[in-house]
């Protein structure tokens, strides 16, 4: 680096046109010296911050994109292997209603009752629950009145 004085950019009959006159004076003097000139304004901004926040934008927007249909079609597959998991449990609940309505019924029970050794009473007796009344004789199955 060299401790050369900065140059300005303008040319030299540039400069002696931008300044007419000269004021000999010692406040004219002082004013020249504290004036110079500079570059001009750029007027148009730059263009490669605007676009990488456009490309950054952009990026992020097809990230999401694929993040988003990724979880849609994983959430489709755990959809159709519900919907088929609830047809065989329906499946398996009606099979089930019907063995306990075929079990329930009065000639079931009686073959169950049967099979375990149990004998059928000849004299019930039936209690009315809201009076407590009993109607008939208590008596043992399998033993004659």
């Amino acid at each position: 680096m060299s401790a050369a004085p900065a140059r300005s950019t303008v040319r030299p009959a540039a400069r002696s046109a931008a300044v007419p006159t000269r004021d000999l004076s010692r406040a004219g003097a002082a004013r020249e010296r504290a004036l110079r000139i500079v570059a001009p304004a750029r007027a148009r901004a730059r263009r490669a911050p605007f676009v990488v926040v456009v490309v950054t934008i952009l990026s992020v927007g097809l990230v999401g994109l694929v993040v988003l249909s990724t979880a849609l079609q994983n959430q489709a597959f755990e959809l159709a292997r519900l919907q088929e998991q609830s047809t065989s449990l329906a499946v398996q609940q009606q099979q089930l209603e019907y063995d306990a309505d075929r079990l329930a019924n009065p000639a079931s029970l009686a073959a169950a009752a049967s099979a375990i050794g149990m004998i059928p009473n000849e004299t019930p007796v039936f209690l009315k629950p809201d009076t407590g009344e009993i109607i008939g004789v208590p008596t043992a199955a399998g033993s004659r009145p």
